[in-house]
C-alpha cells in the first residue's frame, strides 16, 4: 500500500512503481453513471483531461458498459505514452452511495501483454456495495 495523491486506497508492485491498483471516491449528487453522459463522451473526457498529463499521448482501446445488482459501470482500456515511458490501464467507474467511484489498474507497456488479462479480471470484478 502507498499514498497516491487524490486516491483513497492504492497498492503497487514493490519493484515496478507504475504497476498499481488504486481506488478513488468523491461525493456526488448523481444517482447513476448515465447521468454523466454517454460512455464515449465520459471516457474521452476522463482519459484526456484527468488521467493524462499534458505531455502524454492518449489511445483509448476499448469501452464496455455493464450492469450488476442494479448498478451501471463503465470499464475502459487506454494507453498513455510520454517521451520517457508508456503505460496501459483499465479503469472502471460507477456511482453509488452518494459517491463517484473510480478503480484504475495499470502497468508499464512492456509488462502489459503479460498482465493484461489478469488486470482485466480486477477491473471487471469491481462492484459498489450498498452501505
Amino acid at each position: 500500500e502507498f499514498d497516491f495523491r487524490g486516491h483513497d486506497s492504492a497498492f503497487k508492485d514493490r519493484f515496478l512503481q507504475l504497476q498499481n491498483v488504486r481506488v478513488r471516491f468523491i461525493p456526488t449528487d448523481k444517482q447513476d453513471i448515465h447521468e454523466l453522459g454517454p460512455i464515449e463522451e465520459v471516457v474521452y473526457n476522463l482519459v484526456n483531461h484527468v488521467y493524462a498529463a499534458p505531455n502524454q499521448m492518449v489511445n483509448i482501446l476499448d469501452m464496455q458498459e455493464r450492469t450488476s445488482d442494479g448498478k451501471n459501470y463503465y470499464t475502459f482500456e487506454y494507453e498513455l505514452t510520454s517521451p520517457n515511458y508508456a503505460s496501459a490501464s483499465f479503469a472502471t467507474i460507477a456511482i453509488g452511495n452518494g459517491r463517484y467511484y473510480t478503480l484504475v489498474v495499470g502497468a508499464l507497456e512492456r509488462r502489459w501483454r503479460r498482465l493484461r488479462n489478469k488486470l482485466k479480471v480486477v477491473a471487471d470484478s469491481f462492484k459498489v456495495l450498498d452501505i
